[in-house]
């Protein structure tokens, strides 16, 4: 019997360990709202910080004399029936999850803390949260702030109440300019027409940052506000702190989240409760009166409207080098100086080019280009982006020579980037008691690829040719001609023959021009510009190597026993005639798993070498390896994962590619261990 005790112990031992490297939730999942899930032991509550979203109020002035230094509770009237949450599209809803059905003025109010299992959940693109997803503050507001994020809670909240956006208001008596009674919902609702919003009375956004958890039972699962934390906490519900019952999240409940968000001003009669420092915990009737929690107000008559239709010009990654490129067209012939135009130009030339200004971020290129009439070349700025999401401003402006023109048409432009971190969508840890009986195999993505890019660059030189003008002159040249003259009378004939032959005279001169023409001319440079345009191209290769985790002990070649985890290797193989300054590497590879139907979770793969890469460490291994642990459920069969190569940037745009490998899973990893006598 003791035998068969040790066994069975030393087998819960082994399983252990290997679940283990499979399955680790957090001591405290979050060290400054990191996130981090690291160093985490079984048996404690863990969250994600990627899983965020943000539970909204929206509530509309009784009066166009309501402001933030009026009573919310009865100069204002909240829309719809309870708050609804707006989430990313990075992960999906867990099933099971416990909401609390009142915001955070409800709660002051002394409303019950009760469940809402079934709440309207809109899928945008808020923000992240500021501290515990390393969202900015900055764009947060800006979000909440926007006019159309606005109008799109208010047709959430008219679907929650079985209504129309007029329908929230129709019933509702506002007072303005002194006169109370029932107005038409076009002067109530923020709409826009010609140019001006019409709303006589102000709105206000209530919003409250929100993270999923998931508690030790391994069935409990919260998505609360930090003043729902509070409450439940301080009614005795969950601990959240340490201890025998504890939770062991208090690093997020108490400290990050509360500090995420808060206000700068009271409003409302509200308290300004300000950030407490890193890892110091709220107190929890501290959080409930003031810890996570912002508004937005849009005024009456609509001042100050803030509104964000942001068509984005280009996507990039953060920490990225990228270029940023436009294309120039030239109506007339773009040269060095204007020598062609006169032999006054000739002799005194000025500059003819024109010089295309890009700026991004902080870094401005100056180019020079010359083009001829009718052609076009593209001019970049390579360039970094910042390390955390956001938009980015990208000027363009052409001088100079006016026949140079943006895409032909303008002398400047704004383009907008789009700056996004992908690293936010890490796989959920696979558990033991995890299971997808409807589970069906997904087709590897089909997506496009761009594998080679082609640009130029235009240079120009003038080709002499000298031709000679004439100018031809009379060149004079004045000479005395003398001659005798004779008289008429005293003439007599000499020879006898009858004629008078003989007169008599004197000599006399005259002047005679004896000049010639002359060819006074002169030789003129009838040469010419002649372009050359310089090609330049660049292709992007790869190979991509998916392999059996070297801890699978049971792995044969590329068969392996689903649970285990799989190594990926990448090799990137750029090529390019270009300067460095022309293009950047491949600098990210995002990979997808069939478990997820590649999508919703994906790795950011971490760069080693020149052009490799592989997994990062895993958090939940227990060696820190660089794996990605397939499910336990998964079917036998092949388990594909797909890769995207992307991030080098050309002139040409974006060059990406696309890879698979496989391994086939054989069975599980329970059947790698068995209970039998020794």
């Amino acid at each position: 019997m003791m035998k068969k005790f040790k066994s069975v112990l030393g087998l819960f031992l082994v399983m252990a360990l290997l679940i283990g490297s499979l399955t680790v939730y957090a001591d405290d999942n979050a060290d400054t709202g990191s996130g981090d899930t690291s160093n985490a032991l079984d048996g404690k509550g863990f969250y994600r910080g990627s899983e965020n979203m943000y539970k909204v109020s929206v509530y509309v002035g009784l009066s166009d004399q309501a402001d933030k230094n009026t009573n919310l509770s009865s100069d204002w009237k909240m829309i719809g029936s309870r708050p609804i949450y707006v989430k990313p599209s990075n992960f999906s809803m867990p099933s099971n999850v416990f909401f609390g059905i009142e915001n955070k003025v409800n709660y002051q109010e002394g409303n019950a803390f009760t469940p809402n299992n079934s709440p309207i959940i809109v899928t945008d693109n808020p923000p992240p949260i500021p501290i515990t997803n390393g969202g900015n503050i900055g764009s947060v507001k800006s979000y909440f702030g926007d006019v159309n994020t606005l109008d799109m809670f208010i047709n959430y909240f008219a679907t929650q109440k079985g209504t129309s956006r007029e329908g929230l208001v129709e019933n509702i008596s506002f007072t303005i300019e002194g006169d109370r009674k029932f107005y038409p919902t076009e002067e109530i609702l923020p709409i826009k027409v010609d140019g001006q919003y019409q709303n006589k009375v102000p709105w206000l956004i209530v919003y409250e940052p929100v993270i999923i958890s998931y508690l030790k039972d391994r069935t409990t699962t919260l998505a609360f506000t930090a003043t729902e934390y509070a409450l439940a906490q301080k009614l005795g519900y969950f601990n959240f702190r340490g201890g025998a019952d504890g939770q062991y999240i208090s690093g997020m409940t108490h400290s990050d989240l509360p500090n995420s968000i808060f206000l700068e001003e009271s409003w409302f009669g509200y308290p300004v409760t300000s950030a407490l420092p890193d890892n110091v915990y709220w107190d929890l009737n501290r959080i409930i009166a003031g810890g996570g929690w912002g508004m937005r107000l849009l005024k009456a008559n609509a001042v100050n409207v803030v509104e964000n239709d942001t068509e984005y010009d280009y996507e990039y990654r953060v920490d990225t080098d990228v270029i940023t490129s436009v294309r120039i067209y030239a109506s007339d012939d773009i040269t060095p100086d204007n020598r062609h135009v006169s032999e006054t130009a000739y002799n005194n030339p000025v500059k003819n080019t024109a010089t295309v200004t890009i700026s991004a971020n902080g870094y401005t290129k100056n180019t020079e280009v010359v083009i001829p009439s009718g052609g076009s070349e593209l001019v970049w700025l390579k360039w970094h982006t910042p390390n955390t999401p956001g938009d980015v401003t990208i000027q363009v402006n052409v001088s100079g020579n006016s026949a140079a023109k943006i895409d032909g048409t303008s002398r400047s432009t704004t383009l907008i980037g789009k700056v996004v971190d992908l690293s936010l969508s890490e796989p959920p840890n696979p558990t033991a008691n995890d299971q997808n009986d409807h589970f069906t195999l997904p087709s590897i993505p089909v997506k496009a690829e761009k594998t080679t890019a082609n640009w130029g660059v235009y240079d120009c030189n003038w080709i002499p040719k000298w031709v000679w003008h004439p100018k031809w002159e009379w060149e004079s040249d004045w000479q005395k001609d003398y001659y005798t003259y004779h008289h008429s009378g005293g003439c007599r004939d000499t020879d006898g023959d009858g004629d008078d032959d003989y007169c008599p005279g004197h000599r006399r001169y005259r002047w005679v021009d004896r000049g010639e023409w002359v060819d006074n001319g002169h030789w003129v440079d009838e040469g010419h510009w002649e372009y050359d345009y310089t090609n330049y191209s660049a292709s992007l290769t790869g190979d991509m190597s998916l392999e059996p985790d070297e801890k699978s002990p049971t792995a044969d070649g590329e068969v392996m026993r689903s649970g285990y985890g799989v190594n990926i290797n990448v090799s990137t193989f750029p090529t390019t005639n270009a300067p460095s300054s022309h293009v950047t590497n491949a600098q990210n590879v995002i990979t997808y798993f069939p478990e997820f139907h590649y999508d919703i979770y994906w790795r950011l793969l971490d760069a080693r070498e020149y052009g490799e890469f592989a997994f990062k460490e895993n958090k939940y291994s227990t060696y820190n390896s660089r794996v990605h642990f397939t499910p336990l459920w998964f079917p036998d069969g092949r388990y594909s994962v797909y890769s995207e190569i992307i991030d080098m940037w050309t002139p040409d745009g974006m060059l990406r590619i696309n890879l698979n490998d496989d391994v086939t899973i054989d069975g599980d990893l329970y059947m790698d261990w068995h209970i039998g006598p020794k």
